[in-house]
């Protein structure tokens, strides 16, 4: 079968290769440029071609055949159908899901009109682009029986969807990213998809992004588009650069010039990565809407937000600031030598900060006057993150519900509680990190039998108070152990094992499946990673603090312990 494929699309393959250069990111190996960048739709022109079944094939060679098809997207998969019995060819759905596989194998059953596809399979991709990834060496079984027809054999009986072999689908689908706004409007959140590269892009990011969010942001982003919003048709035509946006009235039922320009930066944003597109123009059943001048509670949301790129640290218990070379004592905080102070963290927005006294068991806050509180205890808190909505996050694994969230200031938002997240039960957490953007929390855990890192919205009320995390966590694999994990950007996470005695290597990791491998550090305890451009990684070891420049590390004169960047 492969030795067919090859043959089929060597030609198109070739000039695709030549003309997009590294077109995808493998799973296996590092790369150096890893951030997104806008995707050529020129490439649309140059698509992979299968043939269709063989007069008198074999079974065998139409299940070969059908799974080869699913290289060839144009006409709704026409290929892939010429395959099928006609009652199957016009129920089958190509789109509704593709698995991503690095093997096959086929089995045939006693009776010759039925077989299973095997698939070692590393990710599947739904209707919405909505893909999910899977640990190595996972499997699944695909049956698949066939008729005769007309003398010929043809599928009768195959789930929807097609199959693809790694190297294929990383060339024929892109990732895109959609976004969608956190509890206050402040900032647009991404939501990594995975779509075919042909015509019809933005018809595919319009139609993801009026069906809301990934499983993994449910309650915990927010669109400008209701329910009730549909395209009229689904087409969504780009012309002079102008994509234009056909949406039902209902859509547009009662809303207001905010709502408008909510929509309209909503789906700029969207299709921001499509060449093809330099405006968008929205329709209510092809009139023009009207967007009118910004409104008076319009706030240009941001996208990947930097961190400030001060970090705060330890030495000899006190608070300071790292700021490339420079070391400076924190002003006005009095003396903590009492608490044995570690873990400290800062607040991205204000000049609070919080640390964990020695032996673990209490979370300390420092306020913006100085003043030092307990907000928490435990028996062995995890380092604190700070978010953007002024609340202090650790975890006690001793507790059923391990996470903890601590209020800016009580008397506004209440005390200090545990957050309920029903898939922690028998998990521990290792380490806890908040986006820049408030919306996500970045969590490892582990059981007696893994350890997992994952990504999960935060679900806040209509006051920004954090009540819970999203049911459906993202799962990601890296290929380095880890204890910690911190954000890199708004698409991508820095993770690492850190231990004093080990040779650690970190691994940059990106939600589009890039990733590169740095040097290791022996005896790497500490790691602080800022989101933004010039904002170095920095690395402790006992006694040494090193930044990596390039993909070495360097010491620094000066030292400070356990530093971090806001948040």
């Amino acid at each position: 079968m492969a030795r067919n494929l090859y043959r089929i699309i060597a030609v198109a393959l070739t000039g695709l290769m030549v003309l997009s250069g590294c077109a995808a990111i493998p799973r296996s190996s590092p790369v150096q440029q890893i951030e997104s960048q806008p995707i050529d739709e020129e490439l649309d022109n140059y698509s992979f071609t299968a043939l269709g079944p063989t007069e008198g094939a074999s079974p065998r060679s139409i299940v070969e055949g059908f799974m080869e098809a699913g290289i060839s997207l144009a006409q709704d998969y026409a290929v892939a159908r010429e395959f099928m019995a006609p009652e199957l060819k016009n129920e089958w759905k190509g789109t509704t899901r593709t698995l991503v596989y690095d093997a096959s194998s086929i089995i045939g059953a006693e009776s010759e009109n039925r077989y299973t596809v095997q698939l070692e399979i590393t990710a599947e991709v739904d209707q919405y682009g909505i893909r999910t990834e899977y640990p190595p060496h996972s499997t699944r079984a695909v049956d698949i029986e066939l008729t005769v027809v007309d003398g010929q054999w043809r599928i009768s009986n195959t789930p929807d969807g097609i199959m693809l072999e790694t190297s294929y689908f990383e060339r024929i689908f892109a990732p895109r990213s959609l976004y969608f706004y956190d509890s206050s409007y402040n900032y647009l959140v991404p939501d990594i998809r995975w779509f075919s590269s042909r015509s019809g892009a933005a018809t595919s990011i319009v139609e993801a992004l009026l069906a809301g969010p990934a499983p993994h942001l449910e309650n915990a982003v927010l669109s400008a588009f209701s329910p009730a919003s549909s395209l009229m048709r689904s087409a969504v035509p780009v012309k002079d650069g102008t994509a234009t946006v056909d949406l039902n009235a209902e859509t547009f039922q009662d809303s207001s010039d905010l709502a408008k320009q909510l929509m309209q930066r909503q789906l700029s944003a969207s299709l921001d990565e499509l060449t093809s597109v330099e405006r968008v123009q929205m329709q209510s059943e092809e009139s023009d809407v009207i967007i009118g001048p910004l409104a008076t509670d319009y706030v240009e949301p941001q996208i990947n937000p930097s961190t400030p790129d001060t970090l705060v640290g330890l030495e000899d218990d006190r608070l300071v600031y790292v700021k490339g070379r420079s070391i400076i004592p924190v002003g006005g905080v009095p003396d903590l030598s009492q608490y044995s102070p570690r873990a400290p963290a800062m607040a991205p927005v204000g000049n609070r900060f919080a640390f964990l006294s020695g032996d673990g068991t209490r979370l300390m806050g420092v306020d913006e006057h100085g003043q030092v509180t307990q907000i928490a205890s435990g028996t062995d808190l995890l380092r604190p993150s700070m978010d953007v909505a002024g609340w202090t996050w650790t975890a006690d694994n001793s507790e059923s519900n391990p996470i903890i969230v601590a209020p800016a200031d009580p008397n506004v938002s209440g005390e200090t509680r545990p957050i309920t997240v029903s898939w922690l039960s028998g998990e521990s957490v290792d380490s806890l990190r908040i986006s820049r953007d408030g919306s996500r929390a970045l969590l490892v855990v582990h059981d007696e039998e893994r350890t997992r890192v994952l990504v999960a919205g935060i679900v806040r009320d209509t006051d920004g108070v954090p009540r819970g995390l999203s049911e459906h966590p993202m799962e990601i694999f890296p290929s380095v152990p880890a204890n910690t994990a911190l954000w890199n950007s708004d698409q991508s996470i820095i993770v690492a094992q850190l231990g004093r005695n080990e040779s650690v290597r970190a691994e940059l990791v990106t939600f589009s499946g890039g990733s590169e491998q740095f040097s290791p550090l022996l005896g790497m305890v500490n790691l602080a990673v800022g989101v933004g451009e010039r904002r170095p990684v920095y690395a402790g070891t006992l006694g040494e603090l090193h930044t990596r420049v390039g993909n070495t590390w360097r010491v620094l004169e000066d030292f400070a312990a356990d530093v971090s960047y806001p948040g």
